[in-house]
């Protein structure tokens, strides 16, 4: 497994998938309650020539006739009626596959035959998809911090203890260490044939996905904001795009960096 392939339980997902089709069970039931009452007729219908035909069919006489225009509010209604019907039989039996599907499915119980084996054993094998605490270490590996040699030490000292450039990237990084993501700070980073040095790069440990994020600390400065939009163009021609693989965070002179927003899109992007 490569390194930025993400590894994910999609048991979070199936569950929200499952909580989708309760919510259109509940949506389709009131539907259905609104037309309980319509007679019970059957309704076939034809083209001929363009123009659509209609014919009510007695459920118990199997005869059918004709639906004048005056008859056609009713038509509507009986074939929202038996469309409603069949939505619910096809929804509640998607549920009970999915619900049943749910119950037998989680991929960590791969990794625990790993874990599981005898520390004997185990220091023989290399496992299918690695525990998360080996892989953290192999990804702070491939992703050392402190590159960027060319501009003054950093002065302010995070949580963790690293040494940053300013009071937002020490913000930045202190709720990083809080929600305990992985993290270095400024690694390099190739793009294209340009070498660049993102504030951060961060894991997301669940998706095994990393992500680089960039504070725009003056964005309120004309010359440095042209500047900060042609890195991001840059970040995005080369693949690393918006809110995918990219977080950005921005300050200006008379607004500071927010930090309830750092912490959303932490909890958004990286948990």
């Amino acid at each position: 497994m490569k390194m930025e392939d993400e590894l994910r339980n999609y048991k979070n997902e199936l569950e929200a998938q499952l909580k989708e089709i309760e919510s259109l069970i509940t949506l389709n039931n009131k539907n259905l309650a609104r037309l309980k009452n319509l007679p019970e007729f059957g309704v076939k219908a034809s083209t001929a020539r363009g123009c659509h035909q209609y014919y009510l069919i007695d459920k118990d006489t199997g005869k059918r006739k004709y639906a004048c225009k005056e008859k056609l509010k009713l038509v509507k209604k009986l074939i929202q009626r038996d469309y409603a019907v069949a939505v619910d039989k096809k929804l509640i039996d998607l549920r009970n596959r999915l619900d049943r599907f749910i119950s037998n499915y989680d991929i960590s119980e791969v990794e625990a035959l790993y874990e599981k084996l005898p520390t004997a054993r185990k220091s023989m094998v290399i496992p299918v998809i690695e525990p998360d605490d080996v892989f953290i270490k192999r990804w702070y590996e491939a992703h050392p911090g402190q590159q960027n040699t060319y501009h003054e030490d950093g002065i302010y000292q995070t949580n963790r203890g690293d040494m940053v450039r300013s009071k937002s990237e020490k913000i930045i990084a202190d709720a990083l260490e809080k929600f305990k993501i992985p993290y270095q700070y400024e690694p390099m980073l190739e793009l294209g044939h340009n070498t660049v040095y993102p504030d951060f790069v961060a894991l997301n440990v669940r998706t095994r996905k990393t992500l680089y994020w960039e504070h725009l600390g003056i964005v309120s400065d004309i010359e440095y904001a042209a500047k900060n939009f042609i890195k991001i163009q840059n970040y995005e021609k080369h693949g690393y795009l918006l809110g995918k693989n990219l977080i950005t965070t921005m300050e200006s002179e008379d607004i500071p960096i927010d930090v309830k927003l750092v912490e959303r899109k932490i909890k958004e992007f990286l948990l």
